[in-house]
């Protein structure tokens, strides 16, 4: 049961309904642009944060970046120095080949063009600097053995002593010097067996 009449004009009615409504949409937008405001502006601060920490982080893993930088560098001059070091490592197993036959080159040219080495045989010459003693009848590593061919048995004796004085020989021994048989110039044999 009402208590009241509302004898107002239904304009003035209207108009006080649409006023109360507008107050009332007016504060719900304010309210709701208010809350996005806030929202928008702790976002925006929480951007900001997030901001700072990540340069923080930055400059913090700077250095690593740098020292990770220099370390992969390093692995490359590593990598270089490895191909430098299979090279070295390849001259430093030729090296005793190359001083024998740089030996007995200089030995030949002694004897003056009387005198050629035909063959060469060493008896395990990468084992030669770690002198095993032999085990019965086995030769010792670095023994040479020589063979060819000279005018005369003089040349062969030129050779042997040119082969002492070179001191990468050792126990240097003319095994056999035999004249040829045939028609032409007196040659003869020879087979010279030293140690390194």
């Amino acid at each position: 049961m009402k208590n009241a009449i509302n004898m107002l004009p239904p304009v003035y009615r209207r108009q006080r309904i649409v006023r109360r409504r507008a107050i009332q949409w007016t504060s719900v937008l304010v309210a709701t642009l208010t809350t996005i405001a806030v929202a928008s502006w702790f976002k925006h601060h929480e951007y900001k944060s997030l901001e700072l920490q990540r340069a923080a982080v930055a400059r913090r893993i700077r250095p690593m970046q740098l020292m990770l930088g220099e370390i992969k560098e390093m692995r490359q001059h590593i990598v270089g120095l490895q191909q430098y070091e299979t090279i070295a490592v390849e001259i430093e197993r030729q090296r005793p080949v190359l001083a024998l036959f740089g030996a007995m080159s200089a030995a030949a040219r002694e004897t003056d063009g009387k005198l050629r080495v035909m063959a060469c045989r060493v008896v395990d010459l990468q084992a030669a600097e770690v002198a095993a003693t032999p085990v019965g009848d086995a030769l010792p590593p670095g023994t040479v053995f020589l063979s060819g061919m000279a005018l005369d048995r003089q040349t062969v004796a030129t050779f042997q002593d040119a082969l002492r004085q070179s001191e990468l020989f050792a126990d240097v021994k003319l095994m056999n010097a035999t004249r040829r048989d045939g028609v032409g110039p007196e040659l003869f044999d020879y087979e010279v067996h030293c140690e390194l």
